[in-house]
């Protein structure tokens, strides 16, 4: 993976960010063979580029000690913004107490000043652009390209990784999207799916062309749930739009995934018309 990730696009962005001139200098030269560099001498400049930069960045080195802006301000400016929240930082500095309060912030690496091993930086950096680039692939591959629900692998993956650790009981929920073939409602379903379950630690995918399965804390009464998400829908497709959904309540962990989600399907297919829900019960 790592090869293709080195030979699949041109010279990584760096943004150096520090106030003394030679101390940027001095990166730029370790890094410029693998990385374009940008040098800029304070926090304020380091968002200003940030946010107007025409290729995004693939890393950020954060000096903690500047004038206008500190690298503490800047690391919590990035981790607070969704476009930047993903591009890892290392910070730069002499202050052992500074490292981990910003490694608690969530910088990804710290350098220690002044810079001894060049060789050392250049690793660090390489290392850290590697393992934000095969997050970044990972996460794109976990989802649903049409509804942004994950895939059932990772949804199975995810649910069989937390399930013996949770204390509260749980549901399996399979909810059918009726929409005449419409992809706009799928999206637009899984869309408010999603908002809904929000609150009770929930998960959802997609596990067919029209069916979602969900994952969620325990709730006494789906109806209200699936009228809400229905009667939007409608609203904004018209009457061909229908929701139904089958559940199997305090799922029984001992099962596989697949065995709760087929039981949830099956109370799901058997509703007339007029219901919007059901209970499986054996």
């Amino acid at each position: 993976m790592n090869h293709f990730l080195k030979s699949s696009r041109k010279k990584r962005r760096v943004l150096a960010v520090d106030d003394e001139l030679i101390n940027r200098e001095l990166i730029e030269a370790i890094l410029s063979l693998n990385y374009d560099v940008t040098g800029v001498s304070n926090g304020k400049e380091a968002m200003e580029a940030l946010y107007h930069a025409e290729e995004p960045y693939s890393l950020i080195l954060l000096d903690l000690l500047m004038p206008q802006m500190s690298g503490f301000q800047v690391l919590e400016a990035c981790k607070a913004d969704e476009k930047l929240k993903t591009i890892p930082i290392i910070v730069m500095t002499s202050e052992k107490s500074a490292e981990v309060r910003s490694i608690r912030m969530g910088a990804d690496d710290f350098i220690t000043k002044p810079y001894r091993m060049p060789e050392v930086i250049l690793a660090r950096c390489e290392r850290i652009i590697e393992l934000s680039e095969e997050k970044k692939l990972i996460r794109s591959l976990e989802k649903d390209d049409e509804t942004g629900l994950y895939i059932k692998l990772f949804f199975d993956a995810y649910i069989r990784r937390v399930v013996d650790g949770l204390k509260m009981g749980t549901d399996a929920v399979a909810i059918r999207v009726e929409s005449g073939g419409d992809g706009q409602v799928i999206k637009e379903a899984a869309k408010l799916i999603k908002e809904q379950i929000a609150g009770r630690r929930g998960i959802a995918c997609r596990a067919k062309e029209n069916l979602i399965y969900v994952f969620c804390a325990h709730k006494n009464n789906y109806e209200e749930l699936i009228t809400q998400v229905e009667e939007q829908l409608v609203t904004g497709f018209g009457t061909g739009v229908s929701l139904k959904a089958g559940i199997l309540e305090n799922v029984d962990k001992t099962q596989p995934t697949d065995t709760w989600f087929k039981k949830a399907e099956a109370a799901c297919d058997s509703l007339t018309a007029g219901s919007h829900t059901a209970l499986y019960t054996e």
